[in-house]
C-alpha cells in the first residue's frame, strides 16, 4: 500500500482545467499536495482529478476490462446470478472470468482491480484533504473538502462491502473490512496497517467522511451531475446506513437525497428510448454520473467501454462479437418473476418476440429477432448509433439514480413499521413501474424481500445487486434447468451469501502491509459451491 500514501496528483493545463468541470479529463501533470492548496484553481483542478478517475482507461489494469467505474460494476454483477452470460466465454473473457470464479483468487485480476481501484481513488481524495486546514477551512475550501470525503466515503464504502467476511467464513476474521488509510496515515503506519472491524469502518465512512462532507457541501451548487453535492452524499449516506442496519438514519438519508436532488422516477418513455435510454446525465432520475465523450480514451480506445461490453446494439463492440455468443441476459428465472404488467420487463428480449414492440436506432427489426433470448435492451448507445463507435461508445453511465433512494426509503422504513414501508413501497411501484403492483408483504422480513426483488429489476446491470445479496445473505442459484448461465459458470450456493462475493485481498498487498496475512484471506475457488451438471 506504499505507492498509496505518496500524496502527488496528476493534473492537466491549467487553462483546461478551469473549463473541465463538467467533463471527466484525467490529466498528465504532477504536482503536490502543497501545490494544490495554494491556489483555489489547484483544488479544483484535484477534485475534478478525482472526478476524472470514475473513468480511466487501465488506470488499475492494463486489460480491456479496466474502463473504471462502470467495469468494477460489471465485474461485482458478474459474480451474481442476476447477470448471465451464455453459452461460452466467446469474446468477453475480460469478465466471464469473474463469473466462472477463475480470477477471484488472491493473485487474479477482480480483487486486484477492485482494490487497487478503489485505494487510488482514496489516494485522489486525500491529496485534496491534505491540501485544506480542515479545522479553518475557506468557503471554497469546504465544498472541495466535502466532495473529496464523498469519495473518499465512496472507496471505502465499496471495499469494505466486497472484502468483508460476511456469510462466508466464521471465527476471528467474521467481520473484517481492509485498512484505512487518511491523509494523515505515514509511511511506516501503511506497512503495518490491520483490516478494521465492522464497526469501525462504518463510523469512519459515516462520522469522519459523510456526515462532514453533508455539512461541509451545505448551499453548494453544482454545475453539472458529474460533481457531488449535498444530495449526492445524502445519498451515499443512505447506502451506508442500509448495509449497516440502522433503518431510521437510513430512511431520513435517503428521504433528504431525493428532496435534495430535484429528481424523478424515469417514466417508461425515458427508460425505453432507443437514443437516449440509460445514457445521457440529462437524464431526469440521474442523481449522480460519469460524462463520457468521444475524445475519452474509453472511447477512442474503440471496445474498452460499457456500451462495447454491455450493449447488443453495439454492433462494433465486444458484445456482438462471435456471433453474440458471450452477450449478458438476465438470468432467465429473475425474467420470468416479473409481471407482464412490469413495463420494465420489456428492457429484455421476450422469448415470444411478439410480446413487445422492441425499438431500437440501431438494429432492423430482424435484427432485434436474431439477437438471443434475454438480452438487454436498457443501456442504448449514445444517440442511438451503434454503427460508429466514436458517437455510440460516448454513452454517460449512472452512480447514483433517485429510483435508489425510493427503494431505501421504503425498505428501511418497513424494517421499523412494515405498514409505513409497505405504503412507500407500493407507491413507487404502483406510480412508476408496475400498475397492478400489489404487496402481500405481513412482515418486515417480507417487504425487505419484496424490495429486494424491485432492487433486481430496477438495478439490473448498474452494479448494485451484489450488495444487496450479501447483505441479506441471499442464496445464489445459477446450475438449473432450463439455465442461460454458460456451463463454467453454474455454481450454486443454496444456503446463503456466495463464498465468491467476498473477495480475498491481493497476494501484492499482503506482501507489503506485515499487518495483514493470508490466512485472513477467503478462498473462493475451494469454496464456491455446488456444480450443477445437465443430465
Amino acid at each position: 500500500m506504499n505507492n498509496i500514501l505518496k500524496y502527488t496528483i496528476l493534473l492537466g493545463a491549467a487553462a483546461g482545467l478551469m473549463t473541465s468541470c463538467i467533463k471527466e479529463e484525467f490529466p498528465t501533470d504532477v504536482v503536490t499536495t502543497d501545490q494544490i492548496g495554494s491556489s483555489s484553481a489547484g483544488m479544483e483542478a484535484a477534485v475534478n482529478s478525482t472526478n476524472a478517475w470514475l473513468t480511466q482507461f487501465n488506470g488499475a489494469l492494463s486489460s480491456h476490462g479496466d474502463f473504471g467505474y462502470p467495469g468494477i460494476c460489471m465485474g461485482l454483477d458478474a459474480l451474481t446470478a442476476d447477470v448471465a452470460c451464455g453459452p461460452d466465454f466467446g469474446y468477453d473473457a475480460e469478465f466471464l472470468r469473474w463469473r466462472a470464479v477463475s480470477t477471484v483468487s488472491a493473485d487474479g485480476n477482480a480483487p486486484y482491480f477492485v482494490w487497487k481501484y478503489f485505494y487510488s481513488l482514496n489516494n485522489l481524495a486525500n491529496a485534496v484533504l491534505a491540501s485544506i486546514d480542515l479545522e479553518n477551512p475557506t468557503e471554497i475550501q469546504k465544498t472541495y473538502a466535502g466532495q473529496a470525503l464523498v469519495y473518499r466515503a465512496m472507496a471505502y464504502l465499496y471495499m469494505a462491502r466486497v472484502f468483508e467476511y460476511k456469510g462466508t467464513e466464521t471465527g476471528a476474521f467474521e467481520g473484517l473490512t481492509v485498512p484505512i488509510v487518511t491523509e494523515t496515515t505515514t509511511e511506516l503506519e501503511a506497512q503495518n496497517n490491520p483490516r478494521v472491524p465492522h464497526a469501525e469502518m462504518y463510523k469512519f465512512i459515516i462520522e469522519d467522511n459523510l456526515l462532514k462532507a453533508i455539512d461541509l457541501l451545505d448551499g453548494y451548487q453544482r454545475e453539472a451531475k458529474n460533481l457531488v453535492d449535498q444530495s449526492v452524499a445524502y445519498g451515499m449516506l443512505s447506502r451506508a446506513y442500509l448495509y449497516d442496519g440502522k433503518w431510521a438514519e437510513a430512511e431520513k438519508a435517503a428521504r433528504k437525497a431525493i428532496d435534495l436532488s430535484g429528481c424523478r422516477p424515469m417514466t417508461e418513455a425515458e427508460w425505453m428510448n432507443p437514443t437516449t435510454g440509460f445514457n445521457s446525465i440529462d437524464n431526469p432520475a440521474w442523481m449522480w454520473g460519469i460524462i463520457i465523450t468521444s475524445d475519452d480514451r474509453v472511447v477512442t480506445s474503440g471496445v474498452c467501454n460499457f456500451i462495447s461490453f454491455m450493449s447488443p446494439e453495439a454492433t462494433y463492440g465486444y458484445v456482438s462479437a462471435g456471433g453474440y455468443k458471450s452477450v449478458k441476459q438476465i438470468d432467465v428465472n429473475l425474467y420470468a418473476s416479473i409481471p407482464d404488467t412490469d413495463w420494465r420487463k420489456h428492457s429484455w428480449l421476450d422469448p415470444d418476440r411478439s410480446k413487445y414492440n422492441y425499438q431500437s436506432a440501431a438494429l432492423s427489426q430482424a435484427a432485434i429477432n436474431s439477437l438471443p433470448d434475454y438480452a438487454p435492451l436498457k443501456f442504448r448507445p449514445a444517440g442511438g448509433d451503434g454503427k460508429n463507435y466514436k458517437v455510440g461508445s460516448a454513452a454517460d453511465f449512472p452512480i447514483m439514480r433517485v429510483e435508489e433512494m425510493y427503494l431505501i426509503e421504503a425498505e428501511a422504513a418497513g424494517m421499523q413499521d412494515v405498514a409505513r414501508g409497505q405504503q412507500l413501497l407500493v407507491s413507487f411501484v404502483k406510480t412508476h413501474r408496475d400498475p397492478s403492483f400489489v404487496s402481500r408483504a405481513t412482515t418486515s422480513a417480507q417487504l425487505q424481500d419484496e424490495v429486494y426483488h424491485q432492487a433486481q429489476i430496477e438495478l439490473w446491470g448498474e452494479g448494485h445487486i451484489m450488495f444487496y445479496n450479501k447483505r441479506l445473505n441471499k442464496p445464489q442459484i445459477r446450475g438449473y434447468k432450463g439455465t442461460n448461465h454458460f456451463d463454467g459458470s453454474r455454481y450454486n450456493s443454496p444456503n446463503g451469501t456466495a463464498c465468491w462475493t467476498t473477495l480475498p485481498i491481493p497476494t501484492l498487498e499482503l506482501n507489503s502491509n506485515s499487518a495483514l496475512a493470508a490466512a485472513q484471506n477467503p478462498n473462493p475457488q475451494t469454496l464456491r459451491g455446488t456444480e450443477w451438471i445437465d443430465e
